[in-house]
């Protein structure tokens, strides 16, 4: 799973050896309040488009954290539509510190390793 963010977000979870991830209510009215999460990877060609797919803005692309595993999550509106690509925890979504689960990466102007998956 990954989870898009900005510079301040990327500080205040990354300083954390067990990461939080806060729910809280997004920009977009039709949410839930949660912590949101997605399965699309930042691949070049997925983050030309990540707002009109998912509504990521744009000012959240340039930090995301990875990790393994969906357990606590739910699908947004139960997966339907562009939905079906969107995660979400109602309440803050603990992620522990194991290098085998987790990983994050800045500067995603093609610097996404491909090849770790979801």
């Amino acid at each position: 799973m990954f989870h898009y963010t900005d510079k301040p977000g990327w500080n205040a979870i990354r300083s954390q050896v067990v990461w939080c991830f806060k729910a809280s209510q997004p920009n977009a009215a039709d949410r839930p309040i949660g912590a949101y999460f997605t399965d699309i990877e930042p691949t070049e060609a997925n983050l030309r488009v990540l707002h009109q797919k998912i509504r990521v803005p744009v000012e959240k692309q340039e930090y995301v954290f990875w990790f393994r595993g969906t357990a606590g999550l739910t699908q947004l509106n139960g997966g339907t539509g562009r939905d079906k690509r969107i995660f979400y925890s109602r309440v803050d979504y603990l992620v522990s510190d194991d290098p085998e689960r987790r990983k994050l990466y800045s500067d995603l102007t093609c610097n996404w390793p491909a090849e770790e998956g979801t």
